[in-house]
């Protein structure tokens, strides 16, 4: 039986769309107007343990450095994520690369574990001499910055979502890719109060990671002061312990503050359970319908999810010319399962890489580390795989990068997620 999470989303658009806007803070020439001013006042090589490094001309190769959870049950996404990036630089090095400069992915792997992640950091940058860090998770990056950012090595657009590192001043070397939670959450919890205006119940089930926690909290946040009262909490350690627990306390509304692999496990276990909550909100991070949703069958039907990028495996992009120019140039670049959402997602990160580096090469003082985080601090950028009314931006003093979604719904029925209303756009309010 299809539940009202439909209808949630749907009233999404009609509730925001007056907040709607976008603020590019680009010029009518297409510059970046005073932004790139203020980016070199923010990203400077001052305080870097070697400045001469950071500002080093990068010729021949740029070598990006992955710490990711290349084993365990998250290598099979992580695995999709960086065949997705490599294929993308694999167009961007036959078209001449940037300005003659290749690109490079270099991988090691951390197994999930922040203390393996920071480990790797040194050896990255040490031994490997990356000019470009990445990694997959809010733990791994918590125990990378310090060093990254000592060290002047841009970490960019990171696989998580905690909110300490979009603070411009204290961490001017690092952005990160994924929504924040901070902005989910919002986005979500006014959703749901169009759907239920006098409030309704909650629970929570959330991992024990730092990635969990800060989803957690930024939902926390988000109901505080609201008419919604969180009626339970459990741990993902096990979900069919959390299921039925949280089953117990009859809420109406069930919110996942999980990592990848918690989505079909939690589904799975609700649906073992006999649980049908009347609304079930998934992260975002949970964005493959083939893996995460329709081997959960009618147990997943109706489960809501924000997404921003477009499905190459969804009819609805069938016609899309960009879709299928990345459909081809994925396949022909070595990309196995260029349909699946985490492929997608790599090659959208080495895009915007290649945006970046390109300002970079394009600005005064050439392709450096140094110019690289200062043109990533002043990046407005919509990917071609990007769904349309959907950008990147930042700025020297706002580091959110993606703050427009589309609401979709999931069709067990049809196995793929159907959209459930207009682009939802709140740049405007982090102006």
């Amino acid at each position: 039986m299809r539940r009202t999470t439909r209808v949630a989303t749907a009233a999404l658009a009609a509730l925001l769309l007056g907040a709607c806007g976008t603020n590019t803070g680009a010029s009518d020439d297409g510059t970046d107007g005073g932004d790139t001013a203020d980016a070199a006042s923010v990203v400077t090589a001052d305080d870097c343990a070697d400045p001469d490094a950071a500002t080093a001309e990068i010729t021949d190769t740029l070598k990006v450095g992955w710490s990711a959870p290349l084993s365990g049950p998250l290598a099979d996404a992580v695995g999709n994520v960086i065949a997705g990036m490599e294929a993308r630089f694999a167009v961007a090095n036959d078209e001449g690369g940037i300005d003659g400069v290749q690109l490079e992915v270099v991988t090691r792997d951390d197994a999930f574990n922040p203390e393996r992640a920071k480990a790797n950091v040194g050896e990255l940058i040490q031994s490997e001499g990356v000019d470009v860090l990445d990694t997959f998770g809010s733990g791994q990056l918590s125990a990378m910055a310090d060093d990254q950012t000592d060290a002047c090595v841009p970490l960019l657009f990171a696989q998580a979502s905690v909110p300490a590192y979009r603070d411009v001043e204290q961490y001017p070397w690092t952005t990160e890719y994924l929504p924040s939670a901070e902005v989910e959450a919002q986005v979500v919890v006014e959703s749901l109060t169009a759907q239920y205006p006098d409030g309704a119940t909650v629970a929570m089930a959330v991992n024990q990671s730092e990635s969990g926690q800060g989803i957690a909290d930024a939902y926390r946040d988000a109901f505080e002061g609201t008419d919604f009262e969180l009626v339970g909490e459990a741990p993902l350690t096990d979900p069919n312990t959390a299921a039925s627990t949280l089953k117990a306390t009859g809420a109406q509304i069930l919110v996942d503050a999980g990592v990848t692999t918690d989505c079909l496990a939690l589904t799975n276990a609700i649906g073992r359970a006999g649980w049908a909550p009347e609304t079930v909100i998934q992260p975002s991070n949970c964005a493959d319908g083939a893996t995460l949703y329709a081997p959960a069958g009618e147990a997943a039907d109706g489960q809501q999810i924000l997404r921003w990028l477009k499905d190459p495996a969804n009819p609805a992009f069938a016609d899309d010319p960009d879709v299928q120019q990345y459909l081809e140039q994925a396949q022909a670049n070595g990309a196995d399962d260029p349909t699946n959402s985490y492929t997608v997602n790599g090659w959208v990160i080495a895009d915007l890489m290649v945006d970046v580096f390109t300002q970079a090469a394009d600005s005064e003082d050439g392709l450096s580390r140094l110019s690289i985080m200062q043109a990533a601090r002043t990046q407005d950028y919509a990917p071609p795989m990007f769904i349309d009314g959907i950008s990147y931006q930042m700025s020297p003093t706002q580091s959110f990068g993606i703050l427009a979604f589309e609401p979709y719904t999931w069709n067990a029925a049809a196995a793929e997620f159907e959209s459930a209303g207009d682009v939802v756009d709140i740049s405007s309010r982090y102006q």
